[in-house]
């Protein structure tokens, strides 16, 4: 029995009474776990940024297993399969960009390489414009360092100026002869201009030069005329020729050996043989389709340092430097 004087505001039992049992509950259960991401989404997702392909391959994987077993992450396929596509789309219009730049490059580039292994046409000179090749008479004053030079004859075709004439050796008419007939192939001679300048004050010591210059049809048909001439002189240097004028007179020229005197111009010194020889200087050379065919004559005086070749080839060479090419 319990005494009720025995109360306790501190809920104590006071010692010698039993404990009333203590009723204990089970704690609460947590919520139950919800079906777990599906990996091939989440590897999708990454794979997007690694190697876009794998992304896309992964996404769809992964799309298929969530229709079948219900897992989540079906928000995280489709990013995973919209960003490899995306990447994908940049790398493809990448790829175009370049090699459609690239290529334009390259062509540009190899353009100058085109332009400098195709060589422009080599250039002509009109029959019409073989006029302005020749000098005036200052320029060989200038040249000749005589100022008494005065303009003579001018000659519009090859031929013989000793018309009539004949000579012992016919291959040696351009040795003796600028502008000869004989020694050029006519048939292939566009246009022929020659222009003579002479100094006649002292009969016995006269200087002459006539400065010829012949056009073809183009540079290698000059050249090959200039082969001929320079075969003649060849042939006939180191030699005698005899020419025979209409007269019935006899000269006899003694023919010296060609000199390569620089710049393309062959010299050769030629002599008459009598009392009073009179010397010649020939000068060939060829530029562009033009053939060069100069002769300076003069008569030489004892104690003169006058360079007479010398004379030649500076006019030979101011011809050359009007030829275009």
């Amino acid at each position: 029995m319990t005494n009720p004087f025995s109360y306790d505001p501190l809920g104590r039992v006071p010692s010698g009474a039993p404990a009333e049992p203590v009723e204990e509950f089970p704690e609460p259960a947590g919520p139950a776990p919800g079906p777990r991401v599906n990996s091939f989404a989440t590897l999708s997702l990454v794979y997007a940024f690694v190697f876009a392909p794998a992304g896309a391959v992964l996404g769809h994987l992964g799309l298929s297993q969530i229709r079948r077993t219900g897992q989540q992450g079906r928000q995280r396929a489709l990013a995973g399969l919209t960003l490899s596509y995306l990447f994908i789309a940049l790398s493809v219009v990448g790829l175009v960009v370049w090699a459609t730049f690239g290529s334009t490059r390259s062509n540009r580039t190899a353009a100058p390489a085109s332009a400098t292994t195709a060589a422009p046409p080599p250039a002509t000179v009109a029959p019409t414009d073989l006029a302005r090749l020749l000098p005036g008479v200052a320029d060989v004053r200038n040249l000749t360092r005589d100022n008494n030079l005065a303009v003579g004859q001018t000659w519009d075709h090859v031929g013989r100026r000793d018309r009539g004439g004949t000579i012992d050796r016919t291959e040696c008419w351009g040795s003796i002869d600028p502008g000869s007939s004989d020694a050029y192939n006519v048939e292939a001679v566009f246009g022929y201009r020659a222009s003579e300048f002479s100094d006649n004050r002292y009969p016995q010591n006269p200087l002459q030069v006539v400065a010829g210059v012949a056009a073809f049809r183009d540079p290698s048909a000059a050249q090959a005329q200039l082969a001929d001439l320079l075969s003649g002189w060849h042939q006939c240097g180191g030699s005698d020729v005899k020419v025979t004028l209409p007269s019935a007179q006899a000269v006899t020229y003694s023919v010296g050996l060609p000199t390569d005197a620089g710049n393309g111009i062959t010299t050769m010194e030629v002599a008459t043989k009598g009392l009073v020889p009179r010397h010649f200087v020939r000068a060939l050379a060829a530029k562009a389709n033009v053939v060069i065919d100069l002769n300076l004559s003069y008569v030489p005086s004892s104690g003169s340092t006058t360079d007479r070749p010398q004379q030649a080839v500076a006019v030979a060479d101011y011809i050359l430097r009007k030829v275009p090419g």
